[in-house]
């Protein structure tokens, strides 16, 4: 039996890969299990230890990790391919007797570069959506409606960095996905992403129903059990979540830089109704977002994870903070 073709879906929270998931399911050659997010423990050993959070300290795992590449030169290409493979035997049994196996971890867009450097025999999905889209929905699902980007840095300024680097490092080793796209015409686009995975007949599962789940307790907690079969609706119905000034200046401020030009060319921008000045001022529900983030950023980052002076001196370095809850 051939080895199992390793697939990695990449995309930023609540951007539609259990969607795409669920569709790569229905192909009959896919197996895989809600987010197995297991290499998260194993990659990144080369970032800032500001990126995890444990009981144990990660600045001491760091040091000691850096003193055994100091004490031998080949620590790191002995640890690399244990990782990798670790990792493809737990992929192969994990498959069974499918021909393919998804790996679709939102979090594995921090570790992106080094999964495309391990796994040379991979194939890479990168799942795009609107980010000002993947902000709200992440709002509406995670807190109620309630605007708090502070606690989704991680993901919407070094999780979407490091997806646009891989874009722009790998071309040919990446396969790239409009969320909108497959939405408004999914035959066409799995046609196109079964070409490149070696799947001939994966536009067809577009007019067949959804399975009902990915196999997992992590993933979708809404459009699991909301739809049956792709739909359009969720394309645009993000724009009325902006409707006050908070919000409106969050926009503004994310769409700035080498990040915002990634986006426009990707055809995605600030709503057409911002630009013509027709988000209400929504004075007191503007408060109460800030007052709410302002809460929540105390409370649940700065608080549990150090001192308040050394997450702001790296949100300084930064330009925004990064941190695990």
């Amino acid at each position: 039996m051939p080895d199992t073709q390793i697939v990695f879906l990449l995309s930023m929270p609540r951007a539609g890969s259990t969607l795409l998931q669920r569709l790569l399911m229905g192909s009959g050659v896919c197996k895989t299990v809600g987010e197995p997010s297991f290499l998260l423990r194993f990659l990144g050993i080369n970032g800032d230890p500001i990126l995890r959070a444990a009981t144990y300290s990660e600045a001491l795992v760091e040091t000691a990790i850096d003193d055994m590449r100091k004490a031998w030169g080949g620590f790191d290409a002995c640890y690399k391919k244990g990782v990798h493979d670790l990792a493809v035997s737990i992929y192969d049994g994990l498959a069974g007797e499918f021909p393919f196996f998804i790996d679709k971890t939102p979090r594995y867009s921090l570790i992106a570069e080094e999964l495309v450097e391990l796994f040379p025999e991979a194939k890479f999905i990168v799942l795009w959506r609107h980010p000002i889209a993947v902000m709200n929905s992440m709002s509406t699902t995670f807190r109620e409606g309630r605007w708090e980007p502070h606690s989704f840095d991680l993901d919407l300024y070094h999780g979407m960095d490091q997806l646009r680097a891989i874009c722009e490092k790998h071309p040919s080793r990446v396969h790239q996905v409009k969320y909108e796209d497959l939405a408004a015409d999914p035959e066409k686009e799995l046609a196109s992403l079964g070409a490149y995975l070696g799947i001939p007949t994966l536009g067809d599962v577009a007019n067949r129903e959804l399975t009902k789940g990915n196999d997992g307790k992590l993933g979708d907690p809404t459009g699991v059990k909301k739809y049956s079969k792709v739909s359009p609706d969720s394309i645009s119905e993000w724009e009325r979540g902006i409707r006050n000034w908070y919000r409106e200046a969050w926009v503004k401020k994310y769409f700035t830089g080498e990040r915002a030009e990634f986006f426009r060319k990707m055809g995605y921008d600030i709503p057409q109704r911002m630009k013509d000045g027709k988000v209400p001022l929504g004075l007191i529900d503007g408060i109460r977002d800030w007052l709410y983030a302002s809460r929540v950023m105390s409370r649940r980052l700065l608080r549990p994870l150090g001192s308040k002076r050394r997450l702001r001196r790296q949100a300084k370095k930064r330009g925004y903070f990064v941190a695990y809850r």
